[in-house]
């Protein structure tokens, strides 16, 4: 069992005390009916606090949701609260019945002696490489989902198409998926895809481009690039013609405010694109 503390610093109730410190609604309840520890003491339901009063949350020790499998974990950043790993391509994060990026995170999890669930809180597809956010528990799993509904959470990304483009973006369109192609098609009655693509560099074959996006869709960068006529190399679901085993869409900026300390993580993982577009 392991805790969260606080240091009470003005007269308050404990249920303005956890909103104040960035506690999902969800939370805050469970928190309250399941028992927390005030001065030493387990207490359940709303009581006042005072300044000086020290506030324990309970995190439960959880098993571990997935089977250890040993690999190589590129770490990139860690707390007590938060994971963040670079994920190679060709591994898919979560599917049921292979051997995914979960296995790998619980195997490093059950070896650092962290009893916890895997909460993938962005994802990325099989093919699509970089920055994945892991929480390792319930509460900053929260809260982290709600920066992303909120658009807190930056997040970029670096994708080689074909020629020479030269764009700056904000790209708008619904997309519906497809069930006969298996993708995603702009639709009247799908939903909203925005993303703004700027270019970074521009070869004579190739081009790099910037892709934020600020509607989490599955496929969305994919999807939208295709449409505008710059599918991603290697990506043949969306019309490359580029033979590869992977398509070349990196995740290579994640911007969060970390949950507890509140501190503003900004974190960079360039990809090595030269041995596809240049070998």
């Amino acid at each position: 069992m392991k805790y969260i503390k606080y240091e009470v610093y003005e007269n308050t109730s404990v249920r303005q005390f956890l909103k104040a410190n960035n506690f999902s609604k969800k939370s805050i309840e469970e928190i309250l009916k399941t028992g927390f520890i005030l001065n030493g003491k387990k207490k359940r339901k709303s009581l006042s606090i005072y300044k000086g009063d020290e506030l324990r949350i309970i995190i439960e020790d959880e098993k571990i949701d997935y089977e250890p499998i040993e690999a190589k974990l590129n770490i990139v950043y860690e707390d007590d609260h938060s994971l963040v790993v670079s994920k190679d391509p060709n591994l898919t994060v979560n599917s049921k019945n292979q051997i995914s990026l979960s296995n790998y995170i619980a195997h490093y999890f059950k070896k650092s002696g962290q009893e916890s669930k895997i909460r993938l809180v962005n994802r990325l597809d099989t093919n699509t490489s970089g920055l994945m956010l892991i929480a390792k528990n319930k509460f900053s799993h929260a809260f982290y989902q709600k920066q992303l509904e909120e658009n807190i959470m930056k997040k970029k990304y670096l994708a080689v198409v074909d020629g020479m483009v030269d764009i700056d973006l904000l790209y708008e369109n619904k997309f519906s998926y497809n069930e006969a192609k298996k993708n995603y098609e702009p639709s009247d009655n799908g939903k909203i895809c925005r993303t703004y693509f700027k270019t970074k560099r521009i070869e004579k074959d190739y081009s790099i481009i910037e892709c934020e996006i600020f509607t989490g869709r599955t496929h969305q960068i994919r999807a939208s690039l295709r449409d505008l006529g710059y599918p991603i190399w290697g990506d043949s679901l969306y019309g490359s013609d580029k033979k590869l085993n992977r398509f070349l869409l990196h995740s290579y900026k994640l911007e969060f405010t970390s949950f507890y300390e509140e501190e503003n993580i900004k974190l960079k993982d360039c990809p090595n694109f030269v041995g596809f577009v240049e070998g």
